[in-house]
């Protein structure tokens, strides 16, 4: 893991374990899906937790199976293109369109390689959906949660914050673990390493980047 990686995930431990929550907000990539974002966090937990815990054995014994099952999930129901754009900030407009692609792509493998690697130790999380804040709804909407990972710790307090894209469908541009933004954490981290070098060298190194760069101790840190 490079020292940018490494900054990154001194600031970013706590929010590491809610990579997990990504998975258990699939949803159906074949329609249009045209539930709540409240629905779609309950409705799929429950299906995507489910075969974490019936395929367990299978899904620990092949890695892959776990990326695949992840990669196939995140893309329907996150605006990555969105939050790309929001994580590079100004480096987005001046970045040529092939660089903007090769970023959204890296950042989404960078997120499926986390995810493998975390989602097993967190299959039996239980999440509980908040009661909706009352007020006006627009085209963004934010979902207040409590995910309980046991171990006598205290639920977390995870943010999902959707938006509604031109299909009328909702999509996930950031979240957060106990106040603290995935969006705001890659964009900080992600500017000292352009300041030092370029966006594309940050580019190129997503793009190469495997196993090894993932630091090992993943996961809740300890009181």
């Amino acid at each position: 893991m490079n020292r940018f990686e490494r900054v990154a995930w001194t600031t970013f431990s706590q929010i590491v374990v809610a990579c997990v929550l990504f998975l258990l907000l699939a949803m159906p990539a074949t329609a249009a899906d045209d539930r709540t974002p409240e629905q779609i966090i309950e409705d799929t937990s429950t299906k995507v937790l489910t075969v974490l815990n019936e395929e367990y054995e299978r899904l620990s014994n092949d890695p892959s199976l776990i990326r695949d099952l992840v990669d196939e999930t995140i893309v329907p129901v996150v605006d990555l293109n969105s939050m790309g754009k929001l994580i590079l900030g100004k480096h987005w407009k001046l970045s040529s369109e092939e660089q903007r692609v090769a970023f959204v792509l890296g950042f989404k493998d960078m997120l499926v390689r986390i995810f493998g690697k975390t989602l097993l130790d967190y299959g039996k999380a239980r999440i509980t959906v908040l009661p909706n804040q009352p007020g006006k709804q627009g085209k963004y909407r934010t979902v207040l949660t409590e995910l309980d990972i046991g171990a006598g710790q205290a639920p977390l307090q995870v943010a999902y914050v959707f938006r509604k894209n031109k299909q009328s469908e909702w999509k996930i541009f950031d979240f957060s673990i106990d106040g603290l933004s995935l969006v705001k954490n890659f964009r900080t981290s992600f500017s000292q390493e352009i300041r030092e070098t370029s966006v594309q060298m940050l580019i190129d190194r997503l793009a190469t980047a495997d196993e090894s760069s993932l630091p090992d101790n993943i996961g809740i840190p300890v009181e």
